[in-house]
């Protein structure tokens, strides 16, 4: 170890003038300087030219210098002590490398095994940093054979001089200890989910190996359940030479509702008065199982709601897949009503991928009390596939990771009382298909600031496009700044950017710019033009977790708005 000893001048005020560097061979002069911090013409600081000399030390120590050493530093202060002269005199000493490796202890792998993914051979310079890493390699494969608690510890080093160079002889002692299995999964803190629920998404059987990959995929498969607050890494355990996995979670809220309720009185034209509002409620862990119920009304305005419920049933039969289905109408005005059951059956290949198989049903039903029907009778049924990847760190707030969404479906949409003077123009048997894309992708940037970019899209090709079976742009979960559904299109495009900084681990305030696009066919039979627009939406918003859940605010102003007719959107923010 070397002792610096510092003369007593004050260098309160004073630079270095120049650093002089003796006694180096292995080195230049010139690679030494440049690891210094301290420069010619900088301020002169006793502390960090200590702390460059020890750089020097470590760097020496890298190329198996383990005995050099550095004299006391020399300083030659000016009369006035406005400059210093500095001069380092490094003692090289001879350089150490390694003799041979002994390794005991070990039936698992062969010596030659165990050596040959070293990077430090016989011959090389002793680095500490390089074995360090070498060791813990080498345990890395033990554990990923399941041997998690393998020691590896330097028991012998013996030191010969020799002509040139000194070598060191290293002897490695081995405990492989005993191969562990999962023989059971302890689960704590559920005080409403059934443990099997944890244990079925561990995806482990009892008496397998123990696989460090599989299990640090838990916490995060978990996480994804959206069922519980927070989820610690599984602890491994032995007991009764029984291995064991300990999984600590804290159950968040499941149940959410999310209610507002209005009435408009009557008015002067002698019209009763009516309800408006909104109504959803989600629960994501019925029965503690891990089923999903979700419901929602939403009235706008006095003929026109929305009205839908979904369930997901899953791990059906005890395997990776999941079966779900929804219902949902919609009330548009005094023009029609529309329809849509749809069923989906997932097949979860991976932590992140999964496949699905669609089938919809789709009724497009016209009011029996106008005279001129904006839509025809219809039914259609699709089938289609969809793909999904998600790597997402978090559900409610990323900070890494990307979620893909695509799926297409394709049917047959049947058209009936089609008056007589249109069907020439209009057939009554028409092919459907149905594309969509959702990507979303998640950047930390800084500490506490996330970059969040959504794309996504959507087209509906049929020999007969209909408003009753168009997408909807527009409101919170689209294209903000606008009435909510406010556009309609068979083709769709928008995309969301968010730069967020993070409150706590999911809450954040965020401002946003989103941009959209809406293409709506012509429609001879109505005479109805062809009509496309580009649009876009911006502002700011903040995202709250509150014991009702996760609470979403943006005040948005669309293209064009002053400050004045800006949007609030507001709202529990849920995934089913």
């Amino acid at each position: 170890m070397a002792l610096f000893v510092f003369p007593a001048p004050p260098v309160h005020g004073t630079s270095i003038r120049s650093i002089t560097i003796d006694g180096n061979s292995v080195f230049t002069s010139r690679e030494i300087l440049d690891w210094l911090s301290s420069k010619p013409s900088l301020p002169y600081s006793r502390a960090i030219i200590g702390s460059d000399i020890r750089v020097i030390t470590e760097n020496y120590r890298k190329r198996g210098y383990l005995s050099m050493n550095v004299d006391p530093l020399s300083e030659s202060f000016t009369s006035d002590s406005a400059l210093v002269d500095l001069v380092i005199n490094i003692i090289e000493n001879r350089q150490t490398v390694l003799g041979a490796i002994i390794t005991m202890g070990h039936q698992e792998f062969t010596d030659s095994e165990i050596l040959s993914e070293f990077d430090l051979q016989p011959g090389d310079p002793i680095d500490e940093a390089v074995l360090e890493q070498d060791i813990e390699a080498l345990l890395d494969r033990y554990e990923k054979l399941g041997y998690a608690f393998a020691q590896c510890r330097i028991t012998r080093m013996v030191e010969n001089v020799g002509e040139e160079n000194n070598t060191i002889d290293l002897t490695l002692t081995i405990d492989e200890g005993q191969r562990v299995t999962i023989d059971e999964i302890r689960v704590e803190g559920n005080k409403e989910t059934d443990p099997s629920v944890v244990v079925r998404e561990t995806r482990l059987s009892f008496g397998e190996i123990y696989n460090p990959i599989k299990v640090n995929a838990i916490r995060q498969r978990l996480n994804r359940l959206n069922i519980f607050a927070d989820v610690s890494e599984p602890e491994l355990y032995i007991r009764e030479k029984k291995g064991g996995l300990l999984i600590k979670v804290q159950e968040g809220n499941t149940n959410t509702f999310d209610g507002v309720i209005g009435y408009i009185p009557a008015g002067s034209t002698g019209q009763s008065g009516y309800v408006t509002g909104l109504a959803s409620v989600s629960m994501r862990n019925l029965f503690g199982t891990g089923r999903k119920f979700s419901f929602r009304w939403h009235r706008e305005d006095r003929f026109s709601q929305d009205l839908g419920f979904r369930y997901l049933e899953p791990w059906v039969f005890g395997l990776p897949a999941n079966v779900g289905g929804g219902f949902a109408q919609r009330q548009q005005d005094t023009s029609y009503v529309r329809r849509v059951f749809d069923l989906k059956t997932e097949l979860m290949l991976s932590e992140e991928l999964s496949v699905s198989l669609l089938f919809g049903s789709e009724n497009v039903i016209p009011s029996a009390d106008t005279t001129i029907n904006r839509v025809f009778r219809s039914s259609t049924i699709t089938f289609g596939a969809e793909l999904q990847y998600d790597t997402r760190d978090d559900f409610y707030s990323p900070t890494s990771g990307a979620t893909y969404r695509t799926d297409y479906q394709y049917g047959r949409k049947k058209i009936s009382g089609i008056p007589a003077s249109l069907a020439s123009q209009v057939a009554s048997r028409v092919t459907v298909q149905k594309f969509t894309l959702d990507l979303d992708f998640f950047l930390s940037t800084f500490s506490r600031q996330v970059l969040a970019f959504g794309l996504h899209g959507r087209e509906l090709q049929s020999g007969h496009v209909e408003e009753g079976e168009m997408f909807r742009l527009g409101g919170a979960r689209t294209l903000r700044g606008y009435r909510e559904n406010q556009f309609l299109g068979s083709r769709l495009a928008w995309a969301n950017t968010e730069y967020r900084f993070l409150l706590a681990r999911r809450s954040f305030l965020y401002g946003f710019i989103d941009t959209g696009y809406y293409f709506r066919p012509a429609d001879d039979a109505r005479s109805i033009p062809k009509s496309d627009a580009f649009k876009y939406g911006y502002g700011i918003g903040v995202q709250l977790e509150t014991g009702l859940g996760n609470l979403g605010v943006s005040f948005a102003l669309g293209q064009g708005d002053s400050f004045s007719n800006g949007k609030i959107h507001f709202g529990l923010i849920n995934e089913f």
